[in-house]
């Protein structure tokens, strides 16, 4: 899978320009941000399968030391640069789920990544086994669910229909597919491997339901929907419905 995000990596930084984008690092930004607030003034952070480091690139500014472990020697660069670009600076490590850093770390990142492992190989166990006690894990993926609404709201029930019985989902800025995982599943195996849930957050609830991208460029319109979204990330039920969840687990 490297070469197919290492040759999409000009493609992945035209989205992290639009609205749903920053909707999307604007939300993680915000609950990552709480869950420091009880970790210290300065943490250790690493980010698993952090690609271009944008989600772990906030916590490098407020000046926590963070480690960015990717299999792709392209991604890294671009978290190289992007820290250059906004005047600090993060460790990077190449490698994957399978060959983790010794040592632990007082918040541990992984989003967007089971999703194109195979599932039931220990991948959760691994993470928390890299998170000091008393410390946090960060999980995050697709939403199967909130795929099936989406689906709805752009091509019909028929599209969702579909949606809702595929094995697999279709990511379309790699023009790949990815298994489907279910934030129920994840508490279970975290569970087992020692982690408390601590909470559930949703990510792009009201902007997948918003179907007509135009306003989402209007500065004031768009204050407006992050706002929004801030506030139903981690109220029942909106947090179940939007296009990704993110989990929050602690030592």
């Amino acid at each position: 899978m490297t070469d197919v995000f290492s040759e999409k990596l000009a493609a992945w930084r035209d989205y992290t320009e639009t609205p749903w984008a920053r909707i999307r690092y604007g939300v993680v930004g915000e609950v990552l941000r709480r869950q420091t607030e009880h970790l210290g003034e300065q943490i250790r952070v690493l980010d698993v399968g952090g690609g271009d480091g944008m989600d772990a690139l906030p916590l490098a500014l407020a000046g926590h030391d963070v480690t960015v472990v990717d299999p792709s020697a392209e991604w890294l660069e671009e978290a190289l640069r992007r820290a250059a670009t906004a005047g600090t600076n993060v460790t990077t490590i190449r490698g994957g789920l399978d060959d983790l850093p010794a040592g632990e770390w007082d918040l541990v990142m992984c989003h967007f990544v089971l999703r194109y492992r195979s599932g039931g190989d220990g991948d959760v166990a691994a993470l928390a086994s890299h998170v000091r006690p008393g410390g946090r894990l960060s999980i995050m993926d697709v939403n199967p669910d909130g795929r099936v609404l989406r689906e709805l709201l752009n091509g019909g029930p028929a599209a969702a229909l579909a949606e809702l019985q595929a094995e697999r989902a279709k990511v379309e800025t790699f023009q790949t597919d990815a298994r489907k995982v279910s934030v129920d599943a994840i508490v279970s195996e975290a569970t087992e491997a020692g982690m408390t849930p601590v909470g559930v957050y949703g990510n792009r609830i009201a902007n997948d339901l918003l179907v007509d991208n135009t306003a989402k460029h209007d500065p004031s319109f768009f204050e407006d929907l992050l706002a929004l979204e801030l506030e139903l990330c981690d109220r029942e039920p909106f947090n179940r419905v939007g296009f990704a969840w993110q989990l929050i687990l602690q030592r």
